[in-house]
């Protein structure tokens, strides 16, 4: 009898897996953005092993891959992943982000921090991420074993002005202990889906400011360690 409970209870499990496969895996990303111009997956090159020797090819990387491992898809993202698509590349002849041989320089955000640490392979404990909070949106890029180092920011940040301003009044009601409503949470996300897809969208010439530093001297800093940001409204209903 007790056999057969388990035997029951293992296809149960197995078929609301299957169920959860199927039908929600992919709800989390907007299908939009696999198609946007800025969205396409970049070419990355690792080592085999803890100890081994490097790939015998590159593999791809995309935006949905860094959503999932991330946890969302959202404008910090796709911020991050436009800036350093467009960036990583130009410092390997091939265009292929050796990610065994960069140091990358963020605002210390959770999603900044961890599009740049999967993009690049750069992390903190390694001394090879750094956390700047002036930098704002910007990122800044460097080749170890060259030096050659970019800087790369948004050109115009006139289109975030409405989400950053939905943004604050939100911060403000948590540092003060007021509740956060549905209705807020549901016009800061509508503001930062609008701000993605101008991102996604948009020349890189024409949405991007990248500058090449020359003689910049890396310096690993950790400036702003402090609690995550995006799960401090979990718990607000839909």
């Amino acid at each position: 009898m007790l056999r057969t409970v388990s035997l029951l209870m293992l296809m149960g499990v197995s078929l609301w897996a299957s169920q959860i496969d199927s039908n929600i895996d992919d709800r989390f990303y907007e299908k939009s953005v696999k198609e946007a111009p800025n969205a396409k997956a970049v070419w990355v090159r690792d080592t085999d092993s803890a100890l081994g020797r490097y790939n015998l090819y590159p593999k791809k990387l995309d935006i949905k891959t860094l959503a999932r491992a991330h946890g969302h898809l959202c404008d910090g993202l796709v911020l991050a992943y436009v800036e350093l698509s467009h960036t990583l590349p130009k410092l390997f002849s091939d265009g292929v982000i050796d990610r065994t041989d960069i140091r990358v320089v963020a605002k210390n955000s959770p999603c900044l921090v961890d599009t740049s640490a999967l993009m690049s392979g750069a992390r903190i404990n390694h001394q090879t991420l750094s956390l700047d909070n002036t930098l704002g949106g910007s990122f800044i890029v460097q080749r170890i074993s060259t030096g050659q180092t970019y800087k790369v920011s948004l050109a115009d940040k006139s289109f975030l002005k409405a989400l950053k301003s939905k943004e604050a009044v939100i911060k403000t009601k948590q540092k003060q202990h007021q509740k956060v409503t549905a209705k807020e949470i549901d016009e800061v996300e509508a503001l930062a889906f609008e701000a993605m897809r101008y991102m996604l969208q948009t020349n890189p010439k024409k949405l991007l400011k990248v500058t090449e530093l020359k003689g910049y001297q890396y310096h690993f800093n950790i400036d702003g360690i402090g609690s995550r940001s995006d799960v401090k409204n979990k718990n607000v209903e839909r």
